[in-house]
């Protein structure tokens, strides 16, 4: 998350506000909050105070971990008992949602001409189109919709910018091409093209769009004092919780909030980073290529875009479930959360995990777990490692940044034959797959993250990309230096 908006601000509010009441024994009182919410000043962006509510009603239920289609009439207690009694998420739900009631309806139209059309005597945009979709009616460019393409060969032909091509920002952000407008003009996501990146929810600048929560199934374990959940914490956390907030303080404020221990998924990065080391090797004898296995979008995406390649994927799991696997062989009856700043992990951890992980968490989520439980890290005092306990490199920490993969993969004595590169963005990753697929470009390595700039970059992250690549840097400098 880049930027802290009004609707990151509702979102965070209502995720507070759920889990105050979970934590109090109180999701009884929980038919009440939309209304308290628009009593305390959430009415400024819709026809009325009424709609915000019904909005504020579906963000709830997702807020539960339940989903806001078919459940109209039911109360929000009653989802929050059904979900209290169920205990696991029904991971059959789609993850990623569209709130029909906060969807704006954006134009579909993509070409449109304005009225800075002149009427010129060139008429390039006319003699461009490859359709002769374009006319001249009443002085001006008129685009025939039954003829229009959408090339825009007339947008670009314009010498007055007279002609725009629009797209919906949620359409825009999905390089799979999962959105489309559906009914009534409303957005519609296919699930069957989605790889659960998370972009479309950033990308909507009405909020329509957001994630199903585990919230309430980690409150509910952490409140099981018979239960031994840990937490694996994502390497992106560098920098996620404010300057004053390192790794002893993260860990201190997790064993606060619950937690029975808490676990750097770094240490799994550096398995992860050795195996598929070796696995270059070998495959570069073979004369085969190699794609990283620790971003869940950028598998996603090759699985249901470029089959072909498929093979390629390395057959070392991810660090979050390496990671796990390390953590089961020492307590076989723990519960496990992973903690970080991706939504696709909640569909690795359900489809790859084979129940390693019990449950995920966005360091979003995992903020309004802190703040309702009047935790500030900051102020934690630092956690003291015990003498022996294993911590990861500086190259095991730089898998949340771009590049971060791939250094660790081929090494820094890296041989001068071996062709690797990195790539971040989904658009970027499809690209160079197409690239790849057709045999125009070549190489042994490919490191693919679905995220600008990585896993600093994802969905449920708390700070801008390039205050979290600093914050990174600083650590793993002070890593080098044996400091941390």
């Amino acid at each position: 998350m880049n930027s802290l908006s009004e609707i990151t601000v509702i979102k965070r509010k209502v995720l507070k506000e759920v889990a105050t009441l979970a934590w109090a024994d109180r999701l009884g009182e929980i038919d009440a909050l939309p209304k308290q919410l628009t009593k305390e000043g959430i009415t400024n962006y819709r026809c009325c105070e009424y709609r915000e509510r019904a909005i504020l009603v579906d963000r709830i239920k997702l807020a539960l971990g339940a989903t806001i289609d078919g459940e109209d009439e039911e109360r929000l207690s009653s989802i929050a008992e059904e979900k209290i009694a169920q205990q696991e998420t029904d991971n059959e739900q789609p993850l990623i949602s569209v709130l029909a009631k906060a969807c704006d309806r954006c134009p579909i139209d993509k070409m449109v001409v304005t009225n800075a059309c002149r009427n010129c005597v060139a008429h390039n945009c006319r003699n461009v189109c490859p359709r002769d979709a374009i006319t001249i009616v009443n002085q001006r460019a008129y685009i025939n919709r039954e003829r229009c393409v959408e090339c825009g060969l007339c947008a670009k032909a314009c010498r007055f910018s007279a002609i725009l091509m629009i797209e919906r920002p949620c359409t825009r952000a999905c390089a799979v091409g999962a959105l489309q407008p559906g009914a009534n003009k409303i957005t519609e996501i296919d699930h069957e093209k989605c790889v659960e990146c998370g972009a479309c929810i950033e990308a909507c600048p009405f909020g329509a769009i957001s994630e199903r929560s585990e919230l309430l199934s980690v409150i509910a374990l952490l409140k099981d004092k018979d239960v031994s959940t840990q937490a694996l914490v994502a390497p992106a956390v560098a920098g996620q919780f404010g300057p004053m907030v390192d790794w002893p303080r993260v860990v201190s404020g997790l064993k606060k909030l619950g937690f029975s221990g808490v676990v750097p998924v770094a240490l799994g990065a550096d398995v992860v980073g050795k195996a598929e080391g070796e696995e270059l090797a070998e495959r570069k004898q073979e004369g085969k290529i190699l794609f990283n296995s620790c971003c869940p979008s950028f598998k996603n995406l090759i699985r249901q875009k470029f089959p072909s390649l498929a093979h390629a994927v390395s057959g070392t799991k991810s660090p979050m479930l390496v990671t796990a696997e390390l953590v089961r062989e020492a307590a076989p009856t723990a519960k496990l959360v992973f903690i970080g700043p991706c939504l696709a992990k909640k569909g690795e951890a359900k489809h790859e995990g084979n129940g390693l992980i019990d449950a995920v968490l966005t360091f979003e989520e995992l903020t309004a777990m802190l703040v309702s439980a009047n935790i500030n890290l900051a102020e934690c005092e630092p956690a003291v490692s015990s003498e022996g306990e294993p911590m990861p490199s500086a190259r095991g920490l730089n898998f949340a940044k771009a590049g971060g993969v791939l250094a660790a993969v081929t090494g820094t004595d890296r041989d001068e034959e071996t062709k690797a590169i990195a790539v971040a963005g989904l658009g970027n990753c499809q690209d160079l797959l197409a690239k790849i697929a057709r045999g125009t470009e070549t190489y042994d390595f490919v490191e693919g993250m679905g995220c600008e700039g990585g896993c600093i970059g994802g969905p449920g992250t708390l700070v801008n990309t390039k205050a979290a690549v600093r914050a990174l840097q600083k650590t793993t400098e002070k890593k080098k230096k044996g400091v941390a």
